[in-house]
């Protein structure tokens, strides 16, 4: 495939991706306070400060692999990792949530019909250009576990944020 399509899609990877973030920044803090057992809740700015910091992650992440990874590298599969880690969003926790809870999860329509679609295709393309799937499966692993690990402390530090600016110590 042509670098420019290839790129063209991983632009349209990180709109999607940038709605979804903005679907779950609007309306998952209030569902996350009756999702029991898919998510704790969680209040409103340290929810929108842990988006922000994976969102920016996401931009960072593709523009390093456009402008700098060849086929196969290191930044190249840290970037499908991640594109990897947010196909797999769609499915677990949005798709599963909805079903078991049997009310709309934020985050899964624009997880199904973006998400995942983009997600597919670029991790397709990338196959069928010759990368090892065991490195990519591991990077997809590490990633999402790495990402996992993170929201705890990146909601902490949402929380502080969230008390300085309301003047609390």
């Amino acid at each position: 495939m042509d670098l420019y399509y290839l790129n063209a899609l991983k632009m349209a990877f990180l709109f999607g991706f940038s709605l979804h973030n903005l679907e779950e920044a609007v309306w998952l803090p209030k569902w996350s306070k009756q999702a029991g057992r898919f998510h704790k809740p969680v209040e409103t700015i340290p929810f929108i400060f842990a988006v922000v910091v994976i969102t920016m992650m996401g931009y960072v992440l593709t523009v390093l692999d456009i402008l700098m990874a060849d086929l196969g590298t290191g930044v190249n599969y840290i970037y499908l990792g991640f594109v990897g880690m947010m196909g797999l969003n769609a499915i677990f926790p949005h798709l599963i949530a909805t079903i078991v809870i049997k009310k709309y999860a934020p985050g899964l329509i624009t997880g199904l019909l973006l998400n995942l679609p983009f997600s597919v295709i670029i991790l397709l393309i990338h196959l069928r250009q010759g990368i090892s799937i065991h490195y990519l499966l591991l990077s997809i692993i590490a990633i999402s576990s790495l990402v996992l690990l993170s929201l705890k402390y990146l909601f902490r530090l949402g929380g502080a944020l969230s008390n300085f600016l309301k003047g609390k110590p």
